[in-house]
């Protein structure tokens, strides 16, 4: 009878860790996703901001504008 007990209660307490472990897993993954992402989007950011000179977006013509949107587009355009 005490080895029926000790079963009961083993088996459940190493089903709930097999499944802990793979929610941690699981959780570490999406982390390291969104640290991927995050980094770059801030890389992307960096780049945008320095080719389109937003500083002195105001000392610029409209067609100076239009010139530097066209070859930040052309240089760093969309990547996957």
């Amino acid at each position: 009878m005490d080895k029926v007990k000790i079963a009961i209660f083993t088996i459940p307490i190493i089903i709930f860790s097999i499944v802990g472990i793979k929610k941690l897993i699981h959780i570490n993954q999406v982390n390291d996703l969104k640290n991927k992402e995050e980094s770059f989007l801030n890389e992307s950011i960096g780049v945008l901001n320095e080719c389109f000179d937003l500083e002195n977006k105001n000392k610029r013509t409209l067609n100076k504008s239009i010139e530097l949107i066209e070859y930040c587009l052309e240089e760093y355009g969309y990547k996957n």
